[in-house]
């Protein structure tokens, strides 16, 4: 019976982390990457810009 509450708990930790990494990378680091990438194509499109 340990055995199985071991991997219960197991399974919980693990479904718990796998739950905060996804929740963080849509609500956090998804938005945030894509506004560095938007300010960096915009640095990128100015430089081009000042050079024609």
């Amino acid at each position: 019976m340990f055995w199985l509450q071991l991997a219960g708990v197991a399974a919980l930790v693990t479904v718990g982390i796998f739950g905060i990494a996804f929740l963080e990378e849509k609500l956090v680091s998804g938005p945030r990457r894509r506004q560095l990438q938007e300010k960096a194509r915009e640095k990128i499109n100015a430089g081009t810009r000042r050079e024609e």
